[in-house]
């Protein structure tokens, strides 16, 4: 009789009369820890740890396996590919980011950050295919991940996707960002997200759309810009800009500004009136 067998003794042998079949417990028992022996044996114990342990790749926020791959629309697709990069999401050093409160004019959306990712991820690439030049390549900014792939920001609710159109050794960056229209939303220029000149106009289905050009300074540094505040209560802006960043890993940055960027308002605008590039699907 081992000491575990002779403690359980003991606790009913002073205890109230229970209904409890102390055999059938203590049997159990060691049934599990003669399965435990035999796992540690044969390494499984030792995969199971690891895996405790191990870093979640995620390709955003939800840790469903099934995020990491594009729903199968796009399978005949040649100008989306069908596959999202494993993102690994580090660990916070401090606390996490409280997310910001804020009033929308519609209902937050209940959709899944990770299902987000993967729907909103295939609407964009086939959208910047079907804009961008021949004769360039449209990169990825993620760690890598060579494709361009949307991220969700937990704190502030929003969604947003950076790439780099390469060209001669210059490159463009285009980002582009959904978040919920606040109720304190200004609409058309108002809500421009850089000074400089700016058009707006009113969309078919009620919404609004902001256009612009800045060229801040004599640098060479030039910003184009559409905003579009849908209908259903999504703002998607997209932004495209030629600031370079350079220099060796260690060393200060260097910042240089390449020739004007390539996609036109009128592009971006086509971008974010795509009509799949909504937070309420």
């Amino acid at each position: 009789m081992d000491d575990l067998t002779q403690q359980l003794r003991t606790a009913v042998a002073s205890s109230p009369p229970t209904r409890i079949d102390v055999d059938r417990l203590i049997a159990d028992d060691r049934q599990r820890r003669r399965r435990a022996r035999v796992l540690a044996g044969t390494g499984v114990a030792a995969a199971v740890a690891a895996a405790v342990v191990t870093p979640v790749l995620l390709a955003g926020p939800g840790a469903d396996p099934a995020g990491l791959t594009l729903p199968p629309a796009a399978a005949g697709s040649s100008s989306a590919d069908t596959s999202l990069c494993p993102v690994a999401k580090p660990q916070p050093s401090g606390p996490p980011a409280p997310q910001q409160s804020y009033d929308t004019v519609r209902d937050r959306p209940t959709e899944r950050p990770d299902a987000g990712v993967a729907r909103l991820t295939l609407v964009l690439r086939p959208a910047l295919a079907a804009v961008v030049p021949a004769g360039l390549t449209v990169g990825g900014t993620i760690p890598g991940c060579d494709l361009v792939q949307f991220t969700y920001e937990k704190s502030h609710w929003y969604y947003y996707a950076h790439a780099r159109l390469l060209r001669d050794g210059e490159a463009d960056n285009v980002t582009v960002r959904l978040v919920p229209t606040s109720t304190d939303e200004p609409e058309g220029c108002d809500a421009a997200p850089a000074p400089g000149a700016c058009t707006s106009s009113r969309l078919p289905d009620g919404g609004t759309v902001a256009t612009g050009t800045a060229t801040p300074g004599d640098e060479g540094f030039e910003q184009r810009w559409a905003k579009v505040r849908r209908a259903d209560g999504t703002t998607v802006t997209v932004t495209t800009d030629n600031h370079i960043t350079g220099g060796e890993t260690g060393e200060t940055p260097t910042v240089r500004f390449g020739p004007p960027p390539v996609l036109t308002v009128a592009q971006l605008t086509a971008i974010a009136t795509t009509p799949g590039l909504t937070l309420y699907p």
